[in-house]
């Protein structure tokens, strides 16, 4: 896909997917293996839930509101990722 024509919605969705790939390869504590597995959880969901926008709205605007609502929960999964590998 030429660059012009991605789209705000595409940015995120390869933005999960660098997520996902940061979190299969994260090295995490035996004591944080719950809070790992369920972190994983939201992430799928979510990486669902992107591919669903992109599919509906292949052009959305950077300022939408369910683009931005999707942005959030992929900065607050990354937050959690990064509290995982801190301790």
């Amino acid at each position: 896909m030429p660059r012009s024509a991605r789209s705000e919605a595409h940015f995120l969705q390869q933005e999960v997917r660098a997520i996902e790939l940061l979190a299969s390869e994260t090295e995490v504590p035996a004591s944080e293996m719950d809070e790992y597995w369920a972190m994983s959880i939201d992430l799928v969901t979510l990486a669902t839930d992107v591919e669903q926008y992109v599919a509906d709205v292949p052009r959305a605007d950077e300022n939408d509101p369910e683009l931005l609502a999707l942005r959030h929960r992929l900065r607050a999964i990354t937050a959690r990722l990064g509290a995982l590998t801190l301790e």
